[in-house]
């Protein structure tokens, strides 16, 4: 185990450089998953609203009034400067324009082009004032065309649109005990697992293939095999320790132990680990320095994560993104984590298929390695002879 030893010297040498890439990453990963937690999903924000009536009617009195029971108006002047201004500076965030002859229009079927808003950034409360919006003329048209003359469907429609319901999320799996934070906790691993494979397991790798160790490696009894798996070995060693931290701090963040199909994540996360440092041990196969190290792990973290709905959710990704990104384990891991936490409904069969696709890409990972390194040798012992 001779190759093994001087794995394990390397590494304790690199720890103080590699420490600092575990705990920066450590906190990264709780940040971004305990930010906004699954209690302030749904929450209804109120908003600063400035509304202009320009129609002046009863109808449109109600309408405002339906308005303001949730948000906080704001008096403007009517000048586009200030209103731009107002808007620039978060003093309101929407800008409301009543139309001239709403009600008219309203009462008699057209439930197009009656408003103007402005605003200066999209957001889900902005999105939602608009739905509103358009739920509620809608609404009036459906009970007038139902028999209610104008200003009893205004009545109405504003009674119905101001019931609210008690919404209760039960998960499908009364046996797994996870927080809010355990869908996010395990959804951002891949990021945090290639930065810190390719980081800490690339550079000690990278030594390991130096030509003077090499070639003094060749010249010894250790056969190329056993040189190839001592160093996989080593690297288990490796990829098992920061598997087990990130592991124990799921625990933590989780209030308690997982029970259940909750343990299918920690398993999902042990492959994707796996992954993550056959990648980095194919980088170190080639002849790279540190700093295009540092360079591909961005491009390989940010790009995977980015394309395989780690940052961004699958559902606003396009269908060809979808399709290239099926190419990449990341994908797999994330479709797995989701129906694990019960954001997709679960499907047992279907979370062991995608794992196993993940073991698909750790196995030509594994091969594609050993080839590569197999040919290096065999080219150092010809130079040697």
């Amino acid at each position: 185990m001779q190759v093994f030893k001087a794995f394990m010297k390397v590494m304790r040498t690199r720890l103080p450089s590699i420490l600092p890439y575990v705990i920066v990453f450590m906190i990264i990963s709780v940040m971004i998953s305990t930010v906004g937690g699954d209690e302030e999903r749904f929450t209804a924000e109120e908003m600063k609203i400035c509304i202009f009536d320009e129609d002046d009617t009863p109808q449109s009195h109600a309408l405002a009034e339906f308005i303001a029971k949730g948000n906080e108006l704001v008096e403007l002047e009517n000048d586009d400067d200030v209103i731009l201004d107002s808007l620039y500076y978060a003093s309101v965030d929407m800008v409301l324009t009543i139309k001239d002859g709403y009600a008219e229009r309203l009462a008699a079927g057209e439930t197009e082009d009656l408003f103007t808003t402005k605003h200066i950034h999209d957001s889900y409360a902005i999105a939602l004032m608009d739905q509103l919006l358009s739920e509620y003329v809608v609404t009036v048209d459906g009970y007038m065309a139902g028999g209610q003359d104008f200003d009893q469907a205004v009545e109405s429609a504003i009674g119905t649109l101001s019931k609210e319901t008690e919404v209760t999320l039960v998960t499908e799996d009364s046996t797994m005990s996870k927080s809010e934070y355990f869908e996010g906790f395990f959804r951002y691993l891949p990021y945090i697992l290639i930065s810190i494979m390719l980081n800490g397991l690339c550079p000690v790798l990278i030594v390991m293939n130096r030509k003077d160790l090499r070639y003094r490696t060749n010249c010894s009894s250790i056969k190329v095999s056993s040189v190839s798996v001592q160093t996989f070995l080593a690297s288990a060693v490796f990829v098992g320790a920061i598997w087990l931290i990130f592991v124990v701090a799921g625990v933590i963040l989780n209030g308690g132990l997982f029970v259940g199909t909750a343990w299918l994540a920690v398993l999902n996360c042990l492959i994707f680990a796996m992954i993550s440092a056959l990648i980095a041990m194919l980088l170190s196969s080639f002849n790279v320095s540190d700093n295009v190290v540092g360079v591909i792990t961005q491009v390989i973290s940010l790009g995977m994560s980015f394309l395989c709905g780690v940052f961004v959710p699958m559902e606003m990704l396009s269908s060809g993104v979808l399709s290239a990104a099926r190419f990449l384990p990341a994908y797999w891991y994330v479709r797995a984590n989701s129906m694990i936490s019960g954001t997709e409904h679960f499907d047992g069969s279907k979370v062991l298929l995608y794992m196993g696709i993940e073991l698909g890409f750790a196995a030509a990972l594994a091969v594609i390695t050993l080839l590569i390194r197999r040919m290096k040798y065999n080219r150092a012992d010809s130079v040697n002879a």
